[in-house]
């Protein structure tokens, strides 16, 4: 087995000096309590809501190391210390470990999970991939640099959030973008300690990983404006530093995949990616900070980043910009040709794509108007807690933001999109969610609906239509029946 990795060259003083590198950094500097040794939490940061954010901070850790301007390095060691002391353990071979084994808590407060906690409210288990990778990435780039107890110490702490995720045993490579950061996680640790066996364990992961892509060149979680970020992280750590053949090919070859269906979905005047959107924490990329604005900021100037004009505490999703330096290191890896596709839209075009076997998707991209639906055979339905967008429509309204349309509550719906116009099919009952920002006056009744320059023809067989207006926002329900044709109208 191949020796763990040597240091990476010297970092670039344009990696430093780009725009996204400096905004993320002046951020954090702003959010770091040095009587925590952490970054401060916003109500607003991330899903996860804390006072103290624990993986954030990591990724802070490594900008730290980056920039290594004075006090730099001494507080990033501060940071990861403090990280380190807040990791769940894990022990090899026990047989009642606990589901949170392995991981981090999100903040240095947070209690100890008890017998009944439940994943994703009283404990994160896929802190163990976020965290441990960023572990490694340090490690690689830096660890010439770090105190060898350091060092070891977060050797240590990804071998514990292996043994935890593999004793956890809830882990699937259709979970994509956790599938591709473990992967990463288990070469460090197989070729680290030299473990064959860990090492057999690794190979499959990566070839059921990539098996999944290699039908339908498409992840499971598919069109995902943050989680497509974290797939481009995990990538960029396999291509750089996977110790196989498999691992450094499949990483760049990918990437390279990804980006170009990222390409073809965005439409750089509107700075969104068509839907629909498998999973995604919002309608409008220029609202909230999204990982792959984040990634296209790193090849783009400011003015033209998917990205909030001005990015504050009260920032939907702020701590997901301080994911960024850690992109602008690993670099977007795309043809030099892909580049003229974040910063102008060649013409407006049609597009369908194959998720699997039961799941295809189909879009229009233009420069004022985006519409993308999904089709599951009726058998994925939407909630008020949901990620999932089946129908995503996007246009530039009359006072310059974007307008949104979206499904927000239905048992189960299929949507395709044909000649600019939506198919919609639903079991039981359908609802949709119609934002206006701009100050015009919301017009809606059963078979037309008006939110400023954006006119939509209605027709549908269901037996009854209600809706509710606030403000800016209309719900417009529809009861039994099965089947609407949505046309879209933007007016100049």
């Amino acid at each position: 087995m191949p020796a763990w990795s040597a240091p990476e060259a010297r970092i670039s003083d344009q990696a430093r000096q780009s725009w996204i590198f400096h905004e993320a950094m002046t951020s954090m500097d702003g959010r770091y309590d040095p009587a925590v040794g952490l970054l401060r939490g916003t109500v607003l940061s991330s899903s996860h809501p804390v006072s103290h954010p624990i993986r954030e901070s990591s990724w802070y850790a490594f900008g730290l190391m980056m920039r290594n301007g004075p006090s730099d390095q001494q507080r990033a060691e501060h940071i990861l210390g403090v990280i380190l002391d807040n990791q769940y353990p894990a022990q090899d071979g026990t047989e009642h470990e606990s589901p949170w084994a392995g991981s981090f808590r999100r903040s240095p407060d947070e209690p100890l999970p008890t017998e009944k906690a439940v994943a994703w409210k009283e404990y994160d288990p896929n802190w163990r991939e976020f965290i441990g990778c960023e572990f490694a990435l340090t490690l690689h780039v830096f660890g010439s640099r770090l105190p060898p107890e350091l060092r070891q110490r977060l050797h240590e702490s990804i071998r514990q959030a292996v043994q935890g995720e593999l004793h956890n045993r809830r882990l699937l490579p259709s979970y994509t973008n956790i599938a591709i950061m473990f992967g990463q996680l288990l070469d460090e640790d197989a070729v680290y300690r030299r473990d064959r066996a860990m090492a057999g364990i690794r190979e499959k992961w990566i070839h059921d990983t990539v098996a999944i892509f290699r039908q339908n060149q498409s992840f499971m979680e598919y069109n995902s404006p943050t989680y497509y970020g974290v797939d481009l992280f995990g990538l960029g750590l396999w291509r750089r530093y996977g110790s196989t053949t498999l691992m450094k090919s499949s990483g760049d070859d990918i990437s390279r995949q990804l980006w170009l269906d990222i390409a073809t979905f965005y439409s750089p005047p509107m700075k969104n990616l068509a839907g629909p959107y498998d999973r995604a924490y919002g309608m409008d990329m220029e609202s909230y900070v999204a990982l792959v604005g984040d990634w296209i900021g790193t090849v783009v100037p400011r003015s033209k980043a998917p990205l909030p004009a001005t990015m504050t505490v009260e920032t939907p999703h702020l701590a997901d910009l301080w994911f960024a330096p850690t992109f602008v290191f690993l670099k977007a890896t795309f043809p030099a040709s892909l580049g003229k596709d974040f910063l102008t839209l060649t013409q407006p075009h049609d597009l369908t794509r194959r998720i699997d076997r039961s799941r295809s998707v189909s879009a229009r991209v233009d420069t004022n108007f985006l519409v993308g639906g999904e089709t599951a055979h009726l058998q994925r339905g939407v909630d008020a807690g949901s990620q999932y967008h089946p129908l995503a429509v996007q246009w530039r309204t009359s006072c310059g933001q974007v307008g949104t349309l979206r499904i927000s509550d239905t048992p189960a719906a299929d949507v395709t999109i044909e000649r600019g116009q939506a198919l919609v099919s639903w079991k039981d009952h359908v609802t949709f969610a119609l934002h206006d920002p701009c100050p015009d006056t919301l017009k809606v009744d059963r078979n037309f609906w008006e939110a400023g320059n954006m006119q939509i023809q209605v027709q549908t067989d269901a037996a009854s239509s209600s809706h509710a207006s606030d403000h800016k926002d209309v719900v417009i329900h529809y009861e039994r029946g099965h089947f609407s044709r949505l046309v879209f109208k933007v007016l100049r």
